[in-house]
């Protein structure tokens, strides 16, 4: 059986940088008549510089690779909101995350960018 990307789950690039999956979603009608292979969107963030974006699925499975499963969800409290990040912090505390960002640019499409199987 077919695995899927799933949310949460880590994927790598054969050039070696990393993304994690946002959700996988059907592509519309008229690309899914013109070319049935491209049935199936994915959309992912880099990990690098959280830029999102989609791209096919079979495309994205020939150039990626799963190298970690999606986080495990931490069961809620009873009787109150579970977890421990800033989604449930206080109104009043102000959360900043200092995440240091890559300066190197991406490479050009190569022979194996989806956009050329389009």
């Amino acid at each position: 059986m077919r695995e899927y990307p799933q949310p949460g789950e880590r994927w790598q690039h054969k050039q070696g940088w990393t993304v994690s999956i946002i959700r996988l979603t059907a592509a519309p009608f008229t690309v899914t008549a013109v070319n049935p292979e491209f049935s199936h969107e994915v959309l992912y963030r880099y990990d690098s510089d959280g830029q999102l974006t989609s791209g096919p699925l079979a495309w994205f499975e020939a150039c990626y690779r799963r190298i970690a499963a999606p986080p495990r969800q931490q069961p809620a409290a009873a009787g109150g909101e579970g977890g421990a990040g800033p989604l449930y912090l206080h109104p009043s505390v102000t959360f900043v995350r200092y995440r240091e960002r890559l300066t190197n640019p991406r490479p050009e499409p190569d022979a194996d960018h989806y956009s050329r199987f389009l």
